[in-house]
């Protein structure tokens, strides 16, 4: 029987714990780096953590290949893994779209609901249903640009803290959110990891318009 994914990710959860500080400094650096520059390194960051999940994951099913498989079993591991890492990419990226696009939905929903109870009607009324849509487009590009910060910030303070436990030997159960309100501590990273990010865009943005305006006058 193939094992399901909850014994899979508690496998690789098993592991992380048992390679102690040589797997937990290599994850902390990722998670720091996706911390601090989340929104532009996603991509790279969640196919790294893919592969690496991928490579620990794929050990479980090698042995269901059969008697005499074709492929070794580090070959299969290093292709599976990086399949995994491909996927993981594609997944991330969707599911960002999907939560910004979920997002604008809860707050164009709960607007008509609020604008029903004035006597409002935002979707039979022209000028109101065109701003309605206005608003609509300007909070999904600002979504766009915001879910990436947040979901860096979430993930890489969760992996800073995984890391962090398990380099000192502390019980990683305390993370699920269930036992214990450690996890939460996140949500903190979360928005402090989004302000770093939007300070830098803002720098970069501020960078580049005085190099433009040093160009046009020179």
């Amino acid at each position: 029987m193939t094992p399901d994914a909850t014994e899979l990710s508690i496998g690789v959860l098993d592991q992380l714990v048992a390679g102690g500080l040589l797997y937990a400094i290599p994850l902390f650096i990722i998670s720091l780096l996706l911390f601090v520059e989340g929104s532009k390194r996603i991509p790279l960051t969640v196919g790294i953590v893919g592969f690496l999940v991928g490579f620990g994951l794929v050990g479980e099913v090698y042995e269901f290949l059969g008697a005499n498989p074709p492929l070794s079993e580090g070959q299969f591991r290093l292709i599976a893994a990086a399949g995994v890492g491909v996927i993981s990419v594609s997944v991330a990226q969707i599911a960002m779209r999907f939560l910004a696009a979920a997002l604008v939905f809860l707050i164009i929903t709960n607007l008509i609901n609020t604008g029903t109870q004035f006597d409002m009607d935002f979707e039979g009324d022209a000028f109101l249903s065109g701003v309605l849509t206005l608003t609509a487009f300007f909070l999904s590009m600002s979504f766009r640009r915001l879910v990436p910060a947040l979901m860096a910030g979430m993930v890489g303070t969760l992996g800073m803290m995984l890391a962090v436990y398990v380099g000192l030997g502390w019980p990683v159960e305390r993370l699920d959110g269930v036992s214990a309100p450690d996890a939460y501590l996140a949500l903190v990273g979360m928005f402090l990891s989004a302000y770093l990010q939007w300070q830098a865009i803002k720098k970069k943005e501020e960078a580049q318009e005085e190099g433009e305006k040093e160009y046009y006058d020179f």
